[in-house]
């Protein structure tokens, strides 16, 4: 059997920074019953494995910019090098190669319909992309990156 990558005192921890990602050590170690250097190390060796990262998340609809997912369908052995290629494009925060109706998905944050209109056109440019289906962001109704995943199963509570 494999081991988990976080055992239960990182999930401890991660949940106490799920709440407020800026907390001082010091507040999650007396939450959680640990000394402030095990924080400090538990979480420097989750970053370092990249199970965790600190980010300043931005709604960009209130900042009056676009908002849309992508979903890229690739054809053939182009998959790696069109994701990679859409990946560097500065307004893409995000990409990923999925499964379902589309092979690859991303975010785009715009500042303008024009911007979003040179966007579509610079990625169906990428060689393997075959069609660019856009869904806009309208309105946000849940913006919480809490992971029900992370809690302990109800059996094991």
């Amino acid at each position: 059997m494999r081991k988990p990558l976080l055992d239960d005192l990182d999930v401890k921890i991660l949940t106490q920074l799920q709440i407020d990602g800026r907390m001082p050590f010091t507040r999650i170690a007396d939450a959680v019953g640990v000394s402030e250097a095990t924080v400090r190390a538990r979480v420097a060796r989750m970053t370092r494995r990249r199970a965790v990262k600190f980010v300043v998340d931005i709604n960009a609809n209130e900042l009056g910019l676009i908002e849309v997912y992508l979903g890229l369908r690739i054809q053939g052995p182009a998959l790696e090098r069109a994701v990679a290629a859409v990946a560097q494009i500065p307004e893409v925060p995000y990409s990923a190669i999925v499964s379902g109706p589309f092979d690859a998905m991303c975010e785009v944050v715009c500042r303008d319909n024009d911007d979003l209109i040179r966007l579509l056109v610079d990625i169906r440019k990428i060689p393997g992309v075959v069609s660019v289906d856009v869904i806009t962001i309208l309105k946000i109704h849940k913006d919480d990156w809490t992971f029900a995943a992370l809690s302990p199963h109800p059996e094991t509570a």
